[in-house]
Order: C-alpha cells, then structure tokens, then sequence
C-alpha cells in the first residue's frame, strides 16, 4: 500500500510566500523553499480551547498535546481551504476559521510558513476525531491551558494560544478588521 502522504504535493514557496515549485508533502524543499501549513485555534464561545494529544506513533511531536488543528496546505490551495479542510478530516467539524497572522517558521518538518487561524465551534458541534490522528481531545477552560498546559505540549502551539488569547471569549466571535 502507497503511503497517501507520499502521494500529496504540495507548493514550495521562497521567503516571501510566493509559489516557485511544487513538491512532494513530507520531503525535504529544496534549499531555500519552504512548504506552507494552516492551522486553527478552536474555542467553544465559552472560553474553552480544544486541545489534543497526538499518538505516540505520530511522525512529529509523538505524544504532544496541541491546540493547532491543521497541516500542509496542498498545491494550489489557500491557507484558509486548507484550514477548513483540515478542521473537517480531523474532527468532522466547521468552525468557519479566519486567519490571524501569518509568519515564517521553523517548524520539526522544516522551515514554512505558519498561517494560524481562529474558529468558532457552532453550538451544536459534535467532535469527531481521526481515528490513528488524535490520541485524545477534549475542550479546556483558556486559563487552565495557560497556567497548567498538559505536557508535553507543543511549543508552537503554545506560543500560538498565548498570542490568540484575547480571541477566545465567551460571546461574539471578535475577528481582526
């Protein structure tokens, strides 16, 4: 059986996010290219964040717990399909995710650029997690993730909840205009 990952291509793009080439998800960019992620924050309106643990057999940051839902945004594809995309293959859900910075990044896989986005699960959302992708999930109160992370925590992540914090309330979605 073909690993599906070896199969997904993906954009390579130089330093300032402009697509110079297509590659191979999962392999090394050529010097100087680097690949593109999206991921999303999710809060529940009622200030809890959710958080997951990867599996142990994850490629990278086996066994860490997160609060970035996302992954490699495919060739062709903007940041915000791919965080939409991932949010649905991962927990079969929609938050209607807009992004909120974007950044170069050194990430385990190498170096890209990190758009991260803030979604909103609607009232009704029933999490469903990727069965061999998500170890285990649940919703947890902000300040709890900010005082006493659950470890090990992925530092990108954290970083990421710290800048996104004041996005996370209970109330109307506040998104940056």
């Amino acid at each position: 059986m073909t690993n599906p990952v070896a199969r997904e291509l993906v954009d390579l793009v130089d330093g300032a996010d402009r697509p110079l080439a297509t590659g191979t998800r999962g392999h090394l960019a050529p010097d100087g290219l680097l690949h593109r992620i999206a991921a999303t924050v999710v809060d529940d309106g009622h200030g809890r964040v959710l958080v997951y643990r990867r599996p142990a057999t994850a490629r990278i940051l086996p066994g860490h717990h997160d609060v970035l839902v996302g992954g490699s945004v495919r060739a062709g594809e903007s940041y915000l399909a791919a965080a939409v995309r991932e949010l649905a293959e991962e927990f079969a859900v929609t938050a209607d995710p807009y992004e909120v910075w974007r950044e170069r990044h050194d990430s385990p896989d190498g170096p890209c650029w990190l758009a991260v986005h803030h979604g909103r699960l609607p009232a009704d959302a029933q999490l469903a997690a990727l069965e061999g992708e998500i170890a285990w999930h649940a919703l947890i109160p902000l300040t709890d993730l900010l005082t006493r992370p659950p470890q090990p925590f992925n530092p990108t992540g954290l970083a990421a909840l710290e800048r996104i914090a004041g996005l996370v309330t209970a109330g109307p979605d506040r998104r940056n205009t």
